[in-house]
């Protein structure tokens, strides 16, 4: 079709066009920028009630933290104060079996430990008896328990022999003083 309208009027039909599209495009893009408020509006109340809550349960959690600090720490101190004691009394305390075995350690083969008399001070001496398969071995008994790092001195307090069913043994008593420190 061939229009035949003056210049002007042509250019204002034109112009008229261009605006409905100008128009369009501002009403799309007004809508998109209010979606995009309204997306931005919900995110930002989303985001401070969670900072609400957040705030809320950690004063919350900060009371309870308190609380059990108050009950807690009292108990764990008491403990921490049961075990050094603890500790001091191990490190304190005689070991008879540590003793024991430093003794049988040290004493002649075919004699035996039949009693020993710990008492846990140091001060006092301690009386052992032991069995001996021969003379020899019971007089050995006090050597050999010098030998000991944890003996001061060793002194023999009786050697007595007994026969039964033709085996003849030997009962040794000894007097021991340990060194200061090594009755433990």
């Amino acid at each position: 079709m061939i229009n035949l309208l003056p210049p002007d009027l042509k250019e204002q039909i034109r112009f008229a066009k261009m605006n409905q599209m100008a128009l369009r495009y501002l009403r799309v893009i007004i809508g998109v920028a209010i979606v995009i408020g309204v997306i931005f509006a919900g995110a930002l109340y989303l985001v401070r009630q969670q900072a609400g809550s957040a705030v809320s349960s950690a004063a919350s959690s900060q009371q309870t933290i308190n609380s059990l600090n108050s009950t807690v720490i009292p108990e764990a101190q008491d403990a921490a104060n049961r075990l050094t004691a603890i500790q001091y009394v191990q490190s304190t305390q005689t070991h008879f079996s540590q003793v024991i075995a430093n003794l049988a350690g040290v004493l002649p083969q075919g004699v035996s430990i039949d009693s020993l008399t710990l008492n846990g001070d140091a001060k006092l001496p301690v009386n052992m008896a032991v069995t001996a398969d021969t003379y020899d071995e019971a007089l050995a008994v006090r050597n050999a328990l010098a030998t000991s790092p944890r003996i001061a001195y060793v002194d023999l307090e009786d050697i007595s022999g007994s026969t039964s069913s033709n085996v003849t043994t030997y009962n040794v008593t000894v007097v021991i003083a340990f060194k200061a420190g090594e009755e433990q």
